[in-house]
């Protein structure tokens, strides 16, 4: 039996008859301390933006959330036009509510009562994506991320202003929040997916309908069944995680499920006095530890699955987290702005009002990095840091530059899957200059079957290898099988190598295919520079014969005999430019990358791809290919030549500060 489940029955009476059926009020949501946190001087930009944002809200009506942009999804799998106008609602309420802490702001307060009662009246608190097809079996009594986070948010603003909102905007709140979370959930106890769903559903859905049951539920009963029903749903979160604490999801789905884990268990620590605490054990500080481990530097990040390479970490999420596990923050303090979020977030908001601790922050030109490196044992995720040391090499501000590399293993069913075994990245200068796309537009099909064919998604929009004409598969059979996997102390030097053959079950003729790595950074003297060296070896279960051996043959129609290919892809924003046959060169912002081949065996090309990210901002990536081609001659073994079945793909990536700045050149 979990210890926390052991003690919540003891817990929960013990709070309700101290409470008895008053509402709960949580010292941590008090108004004025809110508003004098809201005054401090590293909050000043923050309130700005608040306050530009709720004065809307004060002098526009609320957008309309009407029949015609509910239909959209259903009835042409859009859902944009929709939840902006949603999530414009949301923001203001968080912005009015923000503004409202000011006494002195009747008008505000006013706004605030107009704005809970039009929330109150909406069809649903779910959007439409996650309805089906939205018809009003599939509304009723459904609870999606986003109904949850609409009962969280009136429950905390109903305790903040328990003695200033009209009584009948209060019973207006607790009534819907009976109807459409507390009756279905715990009363008629229904079955939801997301119960005991091993990514952040569970811990965003559970978390926030736990935390307004915290704040609104009477009854001892119902309140104890919430803390069970809590405490299950977040187990079955942290269920997705390893004991290294990585996020399959990505660094913005850690933000999302974990942040809400993190304030759940806060607020449940505080309401049981400190006897009930989730924050406690190792895979809970790894877990915490992910975002420090995944930042390559400049505020860019690790940025599988369905994450931005730039990602907001809320500061008061950090804050907390560094505080109660001792973290060394490499980052300088930002507080994210309300309208930072596309989804205006109250729980971030508010806790990087009630959290934000410029002390637990570091300069990240100051004290280097946290982690020079970080093998993700369970993820399959691998990780190597540092800095150029020459003082000619740094930023204007005088900071170090940092390189870094990543490599992802895994496999092709993860949550918020891309097929994209053995993707790497190389970053230099708080740039990915080879990166990965990161999310794209969320529609319809982006959830649907054939999935797997969008750009995103696909490996053809990864830094993996077309084989025989095949994209990587998807499915859990499609596993990168880590063979080594081994990292410096110092992040100075990785070897990695995996077996990716599951991955590529289309292509018939492929025996195995195995991708090494080796990673180096010179240190010391007056070089400065990183290598990553690529070996790609394809097995096949028949005899290879080159183009040119083919081409020269007596007789070019043997049937017996048949095509195989291999395209290799790079992918970057950045623009690639041949320098001479088998050298490539990527010219970052503060870093340039050369790519080596041998020219003679592969052909180069590049092409770009016009797509949109995921907000929907156009964004153009260039991929880059080296095509070989042979053919597999399975008659002629009598005149089979060493290495025949086999084909092996060689590339050196030299990582140098950005020519012009330095006086550093390429290494031969």
């Amino acid at each position: 039996m979990n210890p926390v489940e052991d003690s919540i029955h003891e817990v929960e009476n013990e709070n309700i008859n101290q409470r008895g059926t008053e509402s709960r009020t949580l010292r941590s949501l008090s108004a004025d301390r809110l508003l004098e946190k809201l005054s401090r001087p590293e909050l000043a930009t923050l309130y700005t933006d608040l306050k530009a944002y709720g004065e809307r809200g004060l002098k526009e009506p609320m957008p309309s959330l009407s029949f015609r942009l509910y239909r959209q999804f259903s009835d042409r799998g859009e859902r944009k036009a929709y939840e902006e106008a949603y999530f414009d609602r949301r923001g203001r309420l968080a912005a009015v509510a923000m503004l409202a802490l000011d006494t002195a702001r009747p008008d505000a307060l006013q706004a605030l009562e107009e704005i809970l009662w039009d929330v109150c009246g909406e069809y649903t608190w779910c959007l439409p994506a996650h309805l089906g097809t939205g018809e009003v079996n599939q509304v009723n009594g459904n609870i999606d991320l986003f109904a949850a986070e609409t009962v969280h948010m009136l429950a905390e603003i109903v305790n903040i202003y328990a003695e200033r909102l009209d009584r009948l905007v209060i019973e207006r709140i607790r009534s819907e929040a009976e109807r459409r979370i507390f009756t279905p959930l715990y009363r008629e106890q229904r079955k939801f997916h997301w119960q005991t769903a091993d990514h952040n559903w569970s811990a965003v859905c559970g978390g926030c309908c736990g935390m307004a049951a915290l704040l609104l539920l009477e009854d001892e009963s119902t309140l104890q069944e919430s803390i069970s029903h809590t405490v299950s749903c977040m187990n079955a979160f942290l269920s997705g995680y390893g004991e290294d604490g990585g996020c399959a999801e990505g660094i913005g789905y850690w933000v999302y499920g974990f942040g809400y884990f993190t304030y759940y268990a806060e607020m449940l620590r505080e309401y049981s006095k400190g006897e009930l605490d989730l924050l406690t054990g190792s895979k809970i500080t790894a877990i915490a530890a992910f975002p420090l481990r995944v930042h390559l530097s400049g505020g860019t990040y690790v940025n599988y699955s369905d994450s931005a390479e730039q990602e907001e970490i809320p500061s008061g999420l950090l804050s907390l987290l560094a505080s109660r596990f001792g973290l060394q923050v490499d980052l300088p303090l930002h507080i994210p702005l309300l309208t930072d979020d596309p989804c205006h977030r109250w729980a971030h908001l508010l806790r990087n009002v009630m959290w934000s601790d410029p002390a637990v922050y570091g300069d990240e030109g100051a004290s280097g990095q946290a982690e020079r490196g970080f093998i993700f044992q369970n993820l399959g995720w691998m990780i190597a840091k540092g800095s150029f040391d020459s003082p000619d090499t740094k930023h204007a501000n005088g900071a170090p530059l940092h390189v870094a590399i990543s490599i992802k293993g895994g496999h092709n069913d993860e949550p918020h899957n891309h097929n994209d075994l053995g993707q790497f990245i190389i970053h230099c200068g708080g740039e990915n200059i080879l990166c990965d796309p990161g999310a794209g537009l969320y529609t319809q099909a982006y959830f649907a079957p054939g999935r797997e064919q969008l750009l995103h998604i696909s490996s053809s929009g990864h830094n993996v290898p077309l084989i025989e004409g095949q994209e990587q598969s998807s499915g859990r059979q499609a596993q990168a099988h880590v063979l080594e996997a081994k990292l410096a102390e110092d992040g100075g030097e990785l070897n990695t190598t995996l077996d990716l053959t599951s991955a590529y079950s289309g292509a018939v003729s492929l025996a195995r295919y195995t991708r090494q790595f080796h990673w180096k950074k010179a240190s010391g003297g007056s070089r400065n520079g990183a290598e990553l060296r690529l070996i790609d070896r394809f097995q096949w279960k028949s005899r290879v014969v080159s183009l040119a051996d083919r081409s020269s043959s007596v007789d070019n129609s043997d049937s017996h005999a048949e095509f195989s290919s291999v395209v290799e892809r790079w992918m970057s924003r950045v623009q690639p430019e041949v320098v001479k046959s088998g050298n490539l060169r990527w010219q970052g912002e503060h870093g340039t990358v050369h790519m080596t081949y041998d020219g003679n065996q592969w052909q180069v090309l590049t092409e770009a791809i016009d797509t949109v990210d995921h907000d929907n901002v156009p964004v153009t990536f260039y991929r880059t290919s080296l095509s070989w081609t042979g053919a597999i001659d399975e008659t002629d073994v009598r005149t089979e030549r060493p290495n025949s079945l086999e084909t092996v793909c060689e590339v050196r990536f030299i990582i140098e500060p950005k020519m012009g700045e330095t006086e550093v050149s390429m290494r031969e």
